[in-house]
């Protein structure tokens, strides 16, 4: 075919075009020039997928800024990574929709906009805006203090905290006080709301609402006839909080060891105070799914000597919640890392220090959503995974490609894998040869991957470009 004929029929590929737009997009080698020319495309392809998580330099971020879809400037909006800059030219957006979502975002990630902007989002006429407004750092104390007074409920019951409510002049509080909107109503209840110690007592304990009484019976200092009260309670709630209240004695908490209500024997024994042979004598069923690690166990987290002691437990739930810990001995690791429960093992690579091997190990068995998130935990990457090249397990071949060490001649072999996703990984490799990387940019190949890697020289990705039709 000849050179010209080629070039027409990439030209006319506009679904090629788009994995290539997207691949540079996602480029973290593409210079400003090269993303400024992808956010004069309209549409963007596939913006849902990149876009909200990307990190953009301020040039970049500014042409995205400007991209005439606000479908495109609201997913921008959410984007973790975005410059203070570009976030607030998105607060004044001409559609509210991307107004609002970068505020919200704005007060998620505690960004303070420049006090002349705040003041105008506060105090605009969008009342959705203006309702997200009240929770802007740098927002000034008198523009708070006049959205109380805002036509829109919403905003009025926003603007009315503990910290303003006192601040109020005194009509404003009047006006809110007699306000038919129940919204402000109940903001004025948590303005003034004064904590009431939980029961601690049984004639305290029955005046109580059940709410209450549940949280007294999990946490409050309770005396011992509230404590018998408790655990000889017919609602099986209440006594699975006394089992696991710490100021419950031992000896009324073991009684409820035999309870019929197989969470209330759970409940027992995980409490602190039991020892190992009391827990391993109770007859508990846990249950399937994840378990909040108990708070004793958190509290212990830098203790060496007690995470050795929980890692030791003969109780699942204590070595799974042990695993959390952010410093664990390096025995305990060992120990861990080669447990019975297949769950202890997998919590435990959530955990920086897990070891290499175990996360090999589960990274080419486990059947989780997230399995592939295993490869960029930090003990992941190491000389020596190359050896899987040819393993008949794909998730092996693919694992080979986080050798720091492997060839540029072994990620060329991968990218001929018959696995997808073997495939795409080698094309984004940087160490792929040139040639085999430009041949990947081909609609037979990996052209998205292709382009996204950062070896692509910057000469190439604008004739990327060129071609698909991008003129900016």
């Amino acid at each position: 075919m000849a050179r010209a004929d080629a070039l027409g029929l990439l030209e006319a590929d506009t679904a090629l075009h788009a994995e290539w737009i997207a691949g540079l997009a996602m480029n973290s080698a593409a210079p400003d020039e090269v993303l400024r020319r992808v956010f004069t495309l309209d549409p963007l392809p596939d913006a849902q997928y990149w876009l909200a998580y990307r990190a953009l330099s301020p040039a970049a971020a500014r042409a995205a800024v400007a991209h005439p879809d606000p479908k495109v400037r609201k997913i921008l909006a959410e984007n973790p990574h975005l410059p203070s800059d570009a976030l607030a030219a998105l607060a004044e957006d001409p559609d509210p929709k991307v107004r609002r979502v970068a505020v919200v975002m704005a007060c998620e990630r505690d960004v303070e906009l420049p006090t002349e902007l705040t003041v105008r989002l506060a105090t605009g006429p969008d009342a959705g805006v203006r309702y997200v407004a009240t929770a802007l750092p740098g927002l000034p104390d008198e523009t708070l203090l006049s959205l109380a007074e805002d036509p829109d409920p919403r905003v009025r019951s926003a603007a009315i905290n503990s910290g303003s409510w006192p601040r109020l002049r005194p009509e404003v509080r009047a006006a809110a006080k007699a306000d038919p909107d129940p919204r402000v109503r109940r903001a004025i209840a948590r303005a003034t709301h004064i904590d009431v110690p939980l029961p601690t007592t049984v004639e305290d304990f029955l005046a109580e609402t059940d709410e209450r009484r549940r949280a007294a019976a999990l946490t409050a200092p309770v005396d011992a006839a509230l404590a018998a009260l408790l655990v000889a309670h017919e609602d099986g709630s209440i006594r699975r909080r006394a089992a696991a209240n710490p100021h419950v004695p031992k000896a009324l908490a073991l009684a409820l060891a035999t309870d019929p209500e197989p969470s209330v024997r759970l409940a027992v024994s995980l409490r602190a105070d039991v020892s190992e042979e009391q827990r391993a004598a109770i007859d508990y069923t846990i249950p399937p799914g994840r378990h909040p690690v108990p708070a004793w166990v958190e509290e212990r987290s830098s203790d060496p000597d007690a995470l050795r002691e929980i890692a030791a437990s003969s109780h699942v739930l204590l070595r799974r919640g042990v695993t959390c810990a952010p410093e664990l001995p390096a025995d305990v690791i060992e120990r861990l890392a080669t447990d019975d429960d297949y769950y202890v093992k997998l919590m435990l690579c959530e955990n920086d220090h897990a070891p290499h091997e175990l996360l090999v190990e589960m990274f080419a068995d486990w059947d989780g959503l997230s399995w592939g998130m295993l490869a960029y935990r930090r003990n992941f990457p190491r000389p020596g995974l190359a050896r899987f090249a040819n393993n008949p397990n794909r998730r092996l071949r693919y694992a080979a490609l986080f050798d720091p060490r492997a060839a540029p001649e072994l990620v060329e072999r991968l990218s001929h894998d018959a696995e997808d996703m073997v495939r795409r990984h080698a094309a984004a490799d940087p160490r792929l040869p040139l040639p085999r990387l430009v041949e990947l940019l081909g609609e037979d190949g990996m052209p998205r991957a292709a382009a996204r890697n950062p070896a692509l020289p910057a000469e190439l990705m604008h004739q990327l470009l060129d071609v698909a039709g991008v003129t900016g």
